[in-house]
């Protein structure tokens, strides 16, 4: 298994108070990410009634999968949604417990400025898109 603080997808990032790494190249998330796992077998109810029974995490306009979610922060028609799930889901794969992640979701970007918080969710989604397009790439 990767460090998580140590993948080339992971970022230290000021948030809360505090440097958190953010990863969304952990098993965990890309089974919520990528439907490898139904959000129902998730292992916290939590984690399944905040990112939406049924609805991939990361959907919205272009689609569902990381890299229609990077398209939307790229093109600056991301949602609220986008930024909170993100945001979530990176501390997540970063090694936070999924309670401990949403009650900062919670506290510092739901009903907040989008700005910064853009910030960070944009960061984390183009660490992992940048690195999948290298994996692409390389033969």
């Amino acid at each position: 298994m990767t460090n998580r603080s140590t993948s080339p997808c992971s970022r230290q990032i000021q948030f809360a108070g505090k440097v958190r790494t953010f990863n969304l190249n952990d098993p965990r998330v890309l089974a919520m990410i990528l439907g490898g796992a139904k959000l129902k077998q998730v292992a916290k109810m939590v984690t399944i009634a905040r990112l939406g029974i049924g609805r991939a995490p990361l959907a919205g306009q272009y689609g569902d999968t990381p890299e229609a979610c990077h398209k939307r922060f790229l093109e600056q028609v991301y949602s609220a949604t986008d930024v909170e799930n993100v945001i979530a889901l990176g501390l997540i794969g970063g090694g936070m417990a999924e309670d401990e992640a949403f009650a900062l979701v919670d506290e510092h970007v739901t009903g907040k400025p989008l700005a910064a918080n853009a910030l960070i969710a944009s960061e984390t989604i183009a660490a992992f898109c940048d690195r999948s397009e290298k994996t692409k790439q390389t033969p």
